[in-house]
């Protein structure tokens, strides 16, 4: 039967152009060469190219950072059948337009969360998907998140898939103190410290005014330490605890005037990142993701700030590390058109390819196995004191998810504001907080 083959396939060689013969065996229907009729040609799916899928990605400032760049482009090669197509929004204002977009309906497949308690209220909502089920499906390692997604779930659930944690540290301008001849901030730095290291460093006026620090408008640059320093959380509904917070800043902006008033720094619109990169600040206490946006910038030829980096400041009696920290992950739309390439994206981003390329961009992933860490430490340009200042004692959740979280954040930034301008002092505005808090809670 073999060398019955052997001839029948020799034969076909030499008679090819007058024989269609496929095998040895008896011909059957399916052997014969398909007719080229209008029925067959479609039926040929296959041939055609699979169709790839879109999803759209609402995140703010997309432009503005390079690692969301990187990670699409790593994801598509990764997954050739989806496109991810950014919906990219302003900073400013970024969770209000979310919030109108989902209460309208919106579609957009994966939202990037920015603030908790908005994020609160996405949930109670039901306006985002729950991710247990994808994550046990795929049985994604959760131990390199170090316990941050356990206290982000909302009633034992995770809506939230974190790609970035960060905790806030003391960034510096080592010319501008070595001009004043004052020592670089130690990792021990008191706020106390902080105040006299702040003042020493202020100086003229006007165009050529040097400020010692720039305190940015958020309510978590100041009453945010008495968080980080366990005395209490921004959704207990009474608020005495963060009083020695404004007993440091306010004398500062009053007395010593060693940082642009609340008011002038509100009215022009003056950022943090514009502030120390002019080369005109001597400190900034902000987040970790700071580190990317000054590496990237003087790679840019943005700035030319001589900085450093070291722990933030903290209470008489507190630990060098002290500080507290922010989550941002991305959610999945409860309407999304795609969840499972969402989720897709999703775990890509949270997960350690996406991880170790924001960490070779410098910024800080939730998700961290050595890999991931040694890739952050090996980033070029890292400024001195960045291993110490990597070295927390603590980091307290800045907010906290609760169904009272965006009403409370709303409240706080508001008496916030109303102190800061002087409209109220400390006391009185303290006490207009645990009132208001009260009558939220009672409401909802």
């Amino acid at each position: 039967m073999l060398s019955k083959c052997f001839k029948v396939i020799s034969l076909v060689l030499v008679l090819s152009m007058l024989f269609a013969v496929v095998g040895c065996g008896a011909k059957t229907a399916s052997d014969q060469p398909a007719q080229k009729t209008e029925s067959t040609e479609k039926a040929k799916p296959a041939d055609k190219p699979a169709e790839k899928v879109k999803i759209k990605w609402a995140v703010w400032d997309y432009s503005l950072t390079a690692d969301y760049k990187d990670i699409i482009e790593a994801f598509q090669k990764e997954n050739p059948d989806i496109t991810v197509e950014p919906l990219e929004m302003s900073n400013k204002g970024y969770d209000d337009k979310l919030t109108i977009m989902l209460a309208g309906g919106d579609e957009t497949d994966v939202i990037a969360i920015k603030e908790m308690p908005a994020f609160s209220g996405y949930v109670a909502k039901k306006q985002l998907m729950q991710l247990d089920d994808f994550i046990a499906k795929d049985k994604v390692d959760m131990a390199p998140f170090n316990g941050i997604t356990e206290n982000i779930k909302i009633d034992g659930k995770l809506y939230d898939f974190p790609f970035r944690s960060d905790f806030w540290m003391l960034y510096y301008n080592k010319d501008i103190f070595d001009k004043a001849k004052v020592a670089y901030p130690s990792d021990d730095m008191t706020f106390e410290q902080f105040r006299e290291t702040a003042k020493k460093l202020t100086s003229g006026t006007g165009k050529d005014k040097t400020y010692g620090t720039f305190i940015h408008n958020w309510k978590s640059c100041i009453i945010n330490w008495p968080v980080a320093d366990k005395k209490g959380t921004l959704i207990d509904g009474k608020y005495d605890f963060i009083k020695p917070a404004y007993d440091i800043f306010l004398p500062m902006q009053k007395d010593d005037k060693s940082y642009m008033s609340f008011a002038e720094a509100k009215t022009s619109s003056a950022h943090y990142r514009g502030q120390f990169e002019s080369g005109k600040v001597g400190m900034v206490i902000m987040g970790s993701w700071f580190v990317s946006s000054l590496i990237n910038d003087k790679k840019d030829g943005k700035h030319n700030v001589n900085w450093g980096v070291t722990k933030a400041p903290h209470f008489n009696g507190s630990k060098p590390g002290t500080t507290f920290g922010n989550v941002t992950g991305n959610a999945i739309n409860a309407k999304a058109k795609n969840p499972e390439a969402a989720w897709k994206f999703v775990k890509f981003m949270g997960t350690e390819a996406g991880a170790t390329i924001m960490a070779k961009r410098g910024s800080m992933p939730a998700y961290r196995t050595k890999n991931v860490v040694d890739a952050y430490k090996g980033l070029q340009g890292l400024p001195e004191g960045m291993d110490k200042a990597l070295e927390t004692a603590s980091v307290a959740l800045e907010f906290p998810p609760s169904k009272f979280s965006a009403a409370l954040d709303k409240m706080l930034q508001e008496e916030h504001e109303l102190i800061m301008i002087g409209k109220n002092d400390p006391d009185k505005g303290i006490a207009s907080m645990n009132k208001r808090a009260q009558e939220i809670m009672a409401g909802n």
